[in-house]
């Protein structure tokens, strides 16, 4: 009978037995199986076993199922090796004897390994499909001539250049095999590398090969996956193993460049291009070795690069004016960088000072960096509203922030009157304000029935000097909720505080006895002592009752739903209790005494369930970082959850539509500044002009889609051909016209 092995998102493991069939989804009552996280559809998959094979099969999943990296479209079989992933969860089959837990695969009971964070995944050539691939047709360039010569010795060395592993050398020699732990070889500790990744081979000629072992995440050179055939590795390869880049070098030290397939010359991470590393690997004329040309080669670029620095000072320090055909060198270096616009240099450090000086999404400004960047765009624009404007709240809450953060310390040593006296310093007009006033009122509990005790005691015993202080304290709490009628004698009339002393016509004597008691000390410690004054504050203010939200949404609700149930209902879904709202909707339609109900109960019931399965299903995507595909589930939640909210859909948004907003705008805004990093400025700007469409509130996504508008423009104004233009629409934002122009472009020049 198999055994089917299941690994939980937590690295946990459970063992399922099965005899003909098991079937595998979400969804309690129809499956053998239930898996009830991340990515896996109500019903799922389905394994069989046929003529005593093993066999899976997708059944209509979202996310898809997968079998050693790849996604199957049809009946597919197993053996004890292959890896199946069902969101996220890994599975395989128990093998027929227990395995040493020593060895590549640990046995069951063991301490559980984390499992290989899933990645987007990236189109991989068939098995088999035309023959090897293009990767491994590559012709290998010859060794350097040089690499003997230098002592080192012949073959390849696999250099990090992410991450921890960056500059770290591993030389290939024999079999090295490269995962997430041992018996890897090349342990690359990261969670898309999987725990064997791929193996590299070293050939007697001193090159190597590369294949990849059926890992998760696959494996790249130069950017293309390699599939499964074994590819032949070149000095200059850039191998990314799940998100992990090593670079592959020549042992004998010789300059190396990526070698990209179908191009002839591609520039290398150092700028350098094809041809040029083909010059450097050769031996120079006259047979001097190529160590030696390496090192004419820096000089001479040495020399030039002091020139061209020469010749920037001077026209920088000079009147800016070229006069005659022997000061047209410089400028001429200088035609491809035009100089900064100063509204687009404003406007970029206004959207930096933005963006560090945001409150949105909880983070904590950076007000430091805030104000250096608009100091720099008052640098440019010293007459810049925004940005004096910016100044001068950053300024407010700098120093709020400090008293603030210097309260909070007070509180945690249980200072609760250092605390108040700092929280008081804080302006109303502070953001901090609000975020102060909570801590202050649970302070002042405390301070107030600690120093009303000590007030008490030291009158009672007549200890003046004792009692003056504390009463001072206690009543600067407690005048906040006295009227001026009970603090001080109304105009024209004199304060007595004789308390066997009949009040005449136009004398005054405070009602409250503390209060009376704290004035007969004052004025026995100093007879001379000012009238006393309520120190007023408005952080001590206690606020009037906010209305509350969950009573509006259900008060509105009541009025639109007839039957309470449905009402219920409705308060689930929107708390985001999706599951306790469909089983609410259910008991409503079991209930044929409420038949009259039925039918909208059926329509209700088939958007809530619709959009809690779509925004699990967009969830999961997030979760693979794959942003574009959580995209269409996630828009479709927020369409049906319109309907079911109606006009409360802005107002009171449901749990669904506020997290869908904050996290497609966060992972929206990670995931663009990934591609950015690699140059794929394109798909970043896409990515980033997609979170944007979900929810425009966050300053950082704000500053990002401003960048694609701005380069937006820039790629439009060197486009060349009708190609260009559509690369243009990527950068594109809405409102910006940018489009307009390139559709007029386009139909101008006959696109």
């Amino acid at each position: 009978m198999p055994t089917l092995v299941v690994r939980h998102p937590d690295g946990s493991e459970s063992e399922h037995e099965f005899s003909s069939e098991l079937k595998v989804g979400r969804q309690e009552g129809t499956n053998d199986l239930v898996l009830a996280e991340g990515g896996v559809s109500r019903r799922h998959s389905r394994f069989v076993v046929e003529s005593g094979k093993v066999m899976v099969e997708d059944v209509g999943s979202a996310n898809g199922t997968f079998v050693d990296g790849q996604r199957i479209t049809g009946m597919t079989p197993l053996t004890p090796k292959s890896q199946v992933q069902l969101g996220d969860y890994e599975l395989r089959l128990k093998a027929s004897a227990p395995r040493a837990a020593t060895g590549g695969q640990r046995a069951v009971g063991d301490s559980p390994p984390r499992a290989t964070r899933a990645m987007p995944a990236v189109k991989r050539p068939a098995p088999g499909a035309g023959g090897p691939s293009a990767l491994a047709k590559r012709p290998r360039p010859a060794s350097p001539a040089g690499a003997a010569e230098d002592g080192e010795g012949g073959g390849l060395i696999l250099k990090g250049l992410t991450g921890p592993w960056a500059n770290q050398k591993f030389p290939v020699k024999g079999k090295l095999i490269v995962g997430r732990q041992a018996p890897a070889s090349v342990v690359l500790d990261d969670d898309s590398v999987s725990r064997k990744h791929a193996e590299v081979e070293a050939t007697p000629d001193g090159g190597a090969l590369l294949r990849d072992l059926g890992s998760a995440n696959g494996t790249l050179v130069n950017g293309e996956p390699m599939g499964t055939q074994q590819v032949e590795l070149q000095p200059g390869d850039v191998i990314t193993f799940g998100m992990v880049e090593v670079l592959v070098e020549s042992a004998g030290g010789g300059a190396n460049l990526p070698a990209r397939r179908g191009r002839s010359e591609v520039p290398s991470r150092r700028g350098a291009g094809g041809a040029a590393a083909e010059a450097d690997e050769a031996p120079a004329a006259g047979g001097a070795p190529a160590s030696r040309k390496r090192l004419m080669m820096v000089v001479a670029a040495s020399v030039v690069g002091l020139l061209l620095v020469a010749g920037i000072v001077k026209s920088t320090l000079g009147s800016g004016r070229t006069k005659g055909p022997a000061g047209g060198g410089a400028v001429q270096a200088q035609k491809g960088a035009p100089p900064p616009n100063p509204a687009e240099q404003v406007q970029e450090f206004l959207s930096q000072c933005r963006s560090y000086s945001s409150m949105e999404m909880g983070s904590e400004p950076d007000w430091g960096r805030a104000e250096t960047a608009c100091s720099k765009a008052l640098d440019v624009d010293p007459i810049n509203a925004e940005a004096n404007s910016l100044m001068r709240r950053i300024k407010l809450e700098k120093e709020a922030a400090d008293y603030f953060s210097q309260g909070l310390k007070a509180l945690g040593r249980l200072k609760e009157e250092d605390a108040l006296d700092l929280f008081k310093k804080i302006p109303k007009d502070s953001a901090y304000f609000r975020r102060a006033k909570p801590k202050v009122q649970e302070a002042v509990a405390q301070v107030m029935k600690r120093s009303e005790d000590d007030c008490k005691r030291y009158l009672r015993d007549d200890q003046w000097s004792a009692a003056v202080p504390r009463c001072t304290l206690y009543m600067g709490f407690a005048c906040q909720k006295m009227s001026r009628e009970d603090l001080e004698p109304p105009i024209g009339f004199t304060l007595v505080l004789d308390r066997k002393k009949r009040l005449g016509r136009t004398e005054w004597r405070p009602k409250d006895k503390l209060y009376l008691d704290f004035l007969i000390a004052r004025k026995k410690l100093d007879p001379n002592a000012a009238p006393w004054r309520c120190p007023v504050s408005d952080i001590f203010f206690e606020d009037e009752a906010a209305p509350d939200p969950k009573k509006q949404v259900e008060e509105v609700f009541k009025q639109r739903f007839p039957q309470k149930l449905m009402v219920a209902a409705m308060m689930d879904y929107w708390a985001g209790r999706g599951n306790e709202a469909v089983i609410t909707l259910q008991k409503l339609r079991s209930n044929y005494e409420l038949a009259q109900y039925h039918g909208d109960a059926d329509k209700m019931l088939q958007d809530v369930g619709n959009v809690d399965q779509l925004f699990k299903i967009g969830q999961g995507h997030l979760q693979n970082e794959d942003v574009e595909k959580a995209a269409d589930p996630l828009l479709e939640a927020l369409e049906v959850d319109k309907r079911l909210m109606g006009d409360l859909v802005d107002s009171r948004p449901s749990f669904y539509r506020r997290n869908i907003h904050q996290d497609m705008a966060a992972k929206a805004i990670t995931r663009g500044k990934y591609w950015d990093e690699r140059g794929d400025q394109r798909r970043a700007c896409r990515i980033w002009k997609l979170g944007f469409q979900f929810y425009a509130g966050n300053t950082d996504l704000n500053s990002q889609v401003g960048r694609c508008s701005t380069r937006g423009l820039k790629a439009f104004k060197s486009a060349q051909a009708c190609e260009d233009l559509d690369a243009v629409l990527d950068f594109a934002v809405k409102g910006d016209g940018l489009e307009e122009k390139v559709l007029a472009m386009k139909k101008e020049n006959g696109c």
